[in-house]
């Protein structure tokens, strides 16, 4: 047996046993909550577009902007409308 497969095998090794101690679940938790709160914000950003379609106001969405919006809330969303609005013009 070639070097590469004793490699893959410790690899394989170490993964099962982050996955059976649950060493893994915690980032994995972290990573899920991140696309969760991004992709509510994705939808705030997506209705408050709509709205702001009657006064010419849009803020792009991007994954940047639906993160803060996602997780700051609506803190989060004023900031961006005061960036979008003060600093580049709006």
């Amino acid at each position: 047996m070639g070097i590469k497969w004793w490699i893959m095998a410790g690899a394989g090794g170490m993964i099962l046993f982050m996955f059976l101690s649950r060493s893994a679940w915690r980032p994995l938790k972290w990573i899920w909550y991140g696309v969760l709160y991004t992709t509510v914000g994705a939808i705030v950003l997506f209705l408050f577009n709509l709205v702001g379609e009657w006064m010419h106001f849009r803020i792009p969405i991007n994954p940047m902007t639906a993160f803060i919006t996602g997780v700051l809330g609506l803190p989060g969303l004023l900031y961006l409308v005061i960036v979008k609005g003060f600093l580049l013009g709006g």
